[in-house]
């Protein structure tokens, strides 16, 4: 198996194992063991993180077009106008989920191309 197609197996295992985590993460009650689900993302987001680096300096992934400042405000708006809206500060109003999919910020990391 070539040394490309065995990072792309391992970035997109690690990506939805952190998909995972944080389904786990935001349906738990129990506060150990969201305690511990929310180490077992930060140590996957690391270790992604870094097979990301490694596989964009090979040339095997190519990053995904960076947002522009007009698009970023836009979902920054979209955003704030649905906490006003839902009238809860920080939550969306659904079901406890932040109605994102387990990204945590990282820039455009999961959106780009495997070359």
């Amino acid at each position: 198996m070539q040394e490309q197609v065995m990072v792309t197996d391992a970035l997109n295992s690690i990506n939805a194992g952190l998909k995972s985590l944080g389904d786990m993460i935001v349906q738990t009650e129990n506060q150990e063991l969201r305690q511990t689900l929310q180490k077992f993302r930060n140590e996957g987001e690391t270790c992604q993180f870094e097979l990301y680096t490694i596989a964009k300096s090979k040339n095997y992934y190519l990053p995904g077009q960076k947002a522009s400042q007009d698009e970023i405000m836009n979902v920054k708006n979209f955003i704030n106008s649905q906490s006003s809206q839902s009238g809860m500060s920080g939550q969306s109003g659904m079901s406890g989920q932040s109605g994102m999919s387990g990204q945590s910020g990282q820039s455009n990391q999961g959106h780009g191309q495997m070359r």
